[in-house]
């Protein structure tokens, strides 16, 4: 099975970790980490009472076409990888952040939220912008109920070449994106209709 485009069901778990690479000379490895993330996101009432009255299977694809791909130096041009598995940490960090909204996360439910990862990277030139793009969708009985693409963004100012800056960066767009899923009341009510 092609790891990019399997599917990994939630296990909240512990990221790998490894030793962060020093600031300033480039970053050939980048482990992955949840940082600079302040408030966790927060459901409107619409979608906090739909997921409090469903349960939900929850997995993610990462549908990128280089899944070590995590940034890249505007000035020169270097791409920025990781060796750990992106998707599974996505997998990880989004199903926390839904738990801490609220959901109910099972191994069997009627309702599956698949989250597909479009975009996670962060551009480094005078700021560290990150981008994550993902496409949220709701299925029931194998059928699509609900779909929607969220794009979130970060800005961070920071010493170059640094893994923390990345990391942060990282961070706050999964953050913001989650955010704008858990503020869209269209997916509060397809998934009330789901029968959760």
């Amino acid at each position: 099975m092609v790891r990019a485009l399997s599917i990994a069901f939630l296990v909240i778990a512990a990221s790998s970790g490894g030793a962060a690479c020093g600031g300033g000379g480039n970053i050939q490895n980048l482990p992955l980490r949840w940082q600079g993330v302040e408030v966790l996101p927060t459901p409107s009432g619409p979608v906090g009472r739909a997921l409090a009255a469903s349960q939900l299977v929850l997995g993610l694809r990462d549908l990128r076409a280089d899944p070590a791909v995590v940034g890249r130096y505007e000035d020169n041009g270097f791409v920025v990888r990781t060796k750990d598995n992106v998707g599974q940490y996505c997998t990880d960090r989004l199903g926390e952040m839904l738990v801490h909204a609220g959901a109910h996360l099972a191994q069997n439910a009627p309702t599956v939220l698949e989250a597909e990862l479009l975009d996670y990277h962060v551009i480094e030139g005078n700021t560290f912008e990150g981008t994550v793009q993902m496409r949220a969708v709701l299925r029931r009985a194998g059928n699509m109920v609900w779909n929607k693409t969220y794009t979130g963004s970060s800005k961070r100012w920071g010493r170059t070449h640094n893994p923390d800056n990345f990391n942060e960066a990282l961070s706050n767009s999964l953050a913001d994106a989650t955010q704008q899923l858990l503020r869209d009341d269209g997916f509060a009510r397809s998934l009330g209709s789901s029968g959760g």
